[in-house]
């Protein structure tokens, strides 16, 4: 049996074009596409995929499940967390921008493609 083929959808420019070029079989097609929701995404991410869900993803057969573990923004708010899961931007002690330690890929993108 041939190991079924999914694309991951974050909604941004690689996971579209990918299902762009799947879709009419410029790649080999998707068995299904994820797109892993942080819980906060902004409302334009929702109105740049649901057409091309409706319009690309569907008549080509290719579903697109969306998966979820929670709100990002919920998470970081939380006093009882570790660390924030998101990645924001801070001012480093030079002077300089930065970026704190992150997890969100891991608990809000690669987690919830796991789940059964």
């Amino acid at each position: 049996m041939q190991q079924p083929r999914i694309g991951d959808r974050g909604a941004g420019v690689r996971s579209t074009t990918l299902l762009l070029l799947a879709a009419p079989g410029r790649l080999p097609k998707l068995d299904a596409a994820i797109f892993a929701d942080t819980g906060w995404e902004p409302a334009a991410v929702h109105e740049h995929l649901d057409p091309i869900e409706r319009q690309v993803a569907r008549p080509a057969g290719i579903p697109v499940l969306r998966v979820s573990s929670g709100n990002i923004r919920t998470d970081a708010l939380d006093p009882g967390m570790r660390f924030a899961s998101m990645p924001p931007h801070i001012l480093n002690p030079d002077g300089g921008n930065g970026m704190s330690r992150r997890q969100c890929t891991v608990i809000c993108t690669n987690s919830p493609r796991r789940s059964p």
